[in-house]
């Protein structure tokens, strides 16, 4: 066993990446299903970031659940309810005086059926304050999506970070 910290490829060997090969998907509304997946990844760093509670709460199933992994090794959570998970989101607000962005990349959409799908995506955290941007971390996130009236929610998040913060 390694010291390193993380272990490389310590997403898959942990279960907390489960990439699936790309198969063909002969349904032209799952492009769009694709689309919106990511669009509400990406609003939910927008909710975050913006300190915006209701569109942040907007993103997740009502009893959706949060979680995260660091390093394949601490485990945050979980998080159960829209409220909860919102609640534990936001009281970090009061403590972070910095400027947070949560990028999100290399969003694919796996096992996508007409009212489910799992999303992959990579986060990298940045920070400003005093006028100097920093990295803080980085992971992969998992997200299970539920579609809700025609809307695609986080049902279950699942975030992956590949150093403390």
């Amino acid at each position: 066993m390694s010291d390193q910290q993380p272990v490389p490829a310590w997403g898959a060997t942990s279960g907390h990446v489960q990439v699936q090969p790309l198969g063909a998907d002969r349904d032209p509304g799952h492009a769009a299903d694709r689309v919106m997946i990511g669009e509400r990844v990406h609003r939910y760093g927008w909710g975050f970031d913006e300190r915006n509670r209701d569109q942040l709460a907007g993103c997740f199933t009502a009893d959706g659940v949060w979680e995260g992994n660091i390093m394949g090794t601490d485990q945050v959570g979980p998080f159960v309810g829209r409220e909860v998970i919102v609640s534990f989101l936001t009281d970090f607000w009061a403590e972070q005086t910095d400027q947070r962005r949560h990028i999100f990349t290399n969003v694919i959409v796996d096992d996508l059926t007409d009212e489910t799908a799992v999303a992959h995506a990579y986060l990298t955290l940045t920070s400003t304050a005093d006028a100097t941007m920093h990295a803080i971390t980085n992971g992969p996130y998992r997200l299970m999506m539920r579609k809700e009236q025609g809307v695609w929610l986080i049902a279950h998040l699942l975030a992956g970070f590949d150093a403390p913060f």
